[in-house]
């Protein structure tokens, strides 16, 4: 696979994971629908992270702040507080002990409005890419 398969393979997956954290919020699994958001920012960090290094495996970290950090990108201080917010549905998915609180803040509301800030975030991560 060349570099450029690589970062399509992540884009395609990312994409994925966007349609299924929109058709989560349809039916009201508003924990998993920003899990599934935090994933399509991973993996589109992670195409940007191919693009930008000498590798084409990105590292098995789910830290989009971290990943950014080892690219050109250069996100406004919003960015990187919608990142960190994703952040922490990543960690409050994937470990029970931690999914009580989250299922407190993820009301509706709020995960109506982090949706329609990761996906301004996505387009313009989508817009640095080929």
């Amino acid at each position: 696979m060349t570099k450029q398969d690589h970062v399509a393979h992540w884009k395609n997956t990312a994409e994925e994971d966007w349609l299924a954290a929109q058709d989560l919020f349809r039916s009201k699994r508003f924990l998993q629908s920003l899990f599934f958001a935090h994933l399509a920012i991973e993996k589109l960090s992670k195409a940007h992270w191919i693009q930008d290094n000498a590798s084409d495996h990105p590292p098995r970290i789910h830290d989009i702040l971290r990943l950014w950090s080892a690219t050109t990108l250069a996100p406004t201080p919003a960015q990187e507080g919608i990142g960190s917010t994703l952040n922490t549905f990543q960690m409050d998915g994937r470990y029970p002990d931690y999914q009580r609180i989250a299922y407190q803040r993820a009301t509706e509301s709020f995960t109506r409005a982090l949706l329609q800030d990761t996906d301004d975030l996505r387009s313009w991560l989508l817009s640095k890419l080929p």
